[in-house]
């Protein structure tokens, strides 16, 4: 029932259109008090557009602006992010606003793209197993990441997941370097998966959504996607994620230097 109701709920919200709202942002990017005034304007915003109907569109309205002015200033400082003592904070402000979406827009779905290289995934599988072994990020089904697009065999993809569920990397286990393809690219994911219902929907809503409407890139739709060949399930691509397991296992003996 519950799960029934969520989805009624965003039947309706769907309607709502993000009307432009002017975000006044004085602080340096990244610093304490931009991320204050930051939830100070989302306040303001929502209070001025509170109408107290059943379904009121004030939340919506305020997260897509603080969302609009995050991805203008990340616009503008984009390398700062890297290694800045406020970066997950960063994620996780961005991430919350989106969750207060009914719908996201191809403009904040396409950013994800942007967010996903902050992950910090070496270039080589062999790194990524000494960071999986220790914990760092996690083997993941690459079931929607195995389509036959390069002259690179898909059944020897497989990807990985951060610790905190955000960043993803898919790798090719024959050459042992990463898969960049519009297709079979790992994305940034706004809501982590999880067996937890509300969560398991939220990830559905807000990462797997708007991948079957728009893709991973503007290059190639899902729809195109679904038409290749996809080697997931195959006998190469079940030997070759047991031996990648096999591997992270080795390496949880060993002391972890990371």
């Amino acid at each position: 029932m519950l799960l029934v109701s969520i989805y009624g709920s965003q039947r309706i919200a769907e309607n709502v259109i993000y009307p432009d709202v002017h975000v006044q942002i004085e602080a340096d990017f990244l610093s304490e008090s931009y991320f204050s005034e930051l939830s100070q304007q989302y306040t303001q915003i929502r209070s001025g557009h509170r109408k107290w109907y059943v379904f009121d569109h004030s939340k919506a309205i305020a997260a897509h602006a603080i969302l609009t002015r995050m991805m203008h200033d990340f616009g503008n400082h984009s390398d700062i992010l890297f290694e800045h003592m406020h970066s997950d904070l960063f994620f996780e402000t961005f991430d919350q606003h989106v969750r207060q979406l009914p719908y996201i827009t191809e403009k904040i779905h396409f950013f994800r793209n942007e967010l996903n290289r902050y992950g910090n995934a070496p270039e080589q599988i062999d790194e990524m197993i000494k960071l999986a072994a220790c914990g760092k990020w996690q083997l993941f089904s690459a079931r929607y990441h195995r389509y036959e697009v390069t002259g690179f065999d898909a059944a020897y993809h497989v990807k990985f997941i951060s610790a905190n569920g955000r960043f993803e990397v898919v790798y090719n286990t024959e050459n042992g370097l990463k898969i960049s393809d519009a297709v079979n690219m790992g994305t940034y994911n706004y809501a982590p998966g999880s067996i937890i219902p509300w969560k398991y929907y939220q990830h559905h809503l807000y990462d797997k959504v708007p991948w079957m409407k728009w893709g991973n890139t503007d290059q190639i739709s899902y729809k195109d996607i679904k038409k290749m060949q996809s080697r997931h399930g195959s006998p190469e691509q079940k030997q070759s994620t047991a031996e990648i397991q096999k591997l992270i296992k080795t390496k949880m003996s060993e002391k972890c230097q990371i």
